[in-house]
């Protein structure tokens, strides 16, 4: 993502969901920036803070997923550093998580955690996949993903 083969000004819209993180959100946009054509469009979803005072488990559990996350409003002027306007923001509804991400990620883990009970590496990730479904559940108005869109200008 961070090499990747095209030439400046290539495209109107470049679209991630749920990817630029691996870059890092400044990083990806500036990145991004200079592969889309003037007047072009980047929409990009990230994981966000929706509230200023998140309680320190939560903290904690992104912290050690190595995932640094900063609050809605801190990321729209990460895109106006960028050089690019920001057109609108909106929420990914908790629907998009629970009933189409989380809840079949937990079924599944339930099934490979009966498979694999003696294989205590693959434990440990799965174990942290069902911590992760428990955060989000008690947690879930405190984050969750934004999409930006934005046009290059």
């Amino acid at each position: 993502m961070e090499a990747l083969p095209f030439s400046a000004g290539q495209f109107d819209l470049i679209w991630s969901e749920g990817a630029i993180y691996l870059m890092g959100f400044e990083k990806g946009l500036a990145s991004w920036r200079s592969l889309c054509k003037k007047g072009g469009y980047l929409v990009v979803s990230d994981i966000a803070w929706f509230d200023r005072d998140p309680p320190d488990e939560q903290v904690r559990f992104w912290e050690l997923e190595g995932c640094t996350l900063y609050r809605e409003e801190e990321k729209v002027g990460q895109v106006r550093d960028a050089g690019l306007r920001l057109v609108a923001t909106f929420r990914l509804p908790e629907s998009g998580w629970w009933d189409h991400y989380y809840a079949p990620m937990l079924g599944r883990v339930r099934t490979l955690m009966e498979i694999h009970m003696e294989n205590p590496e693959f434990m440990h990730i799965l174990r942290s996949c069902e911590f992760e479904t428990e955060i989000y559940q008690k947690y879930r108005r405190y984050f969750g993903y934004t999409f930006f869109i934005m046009q290059n200008i």
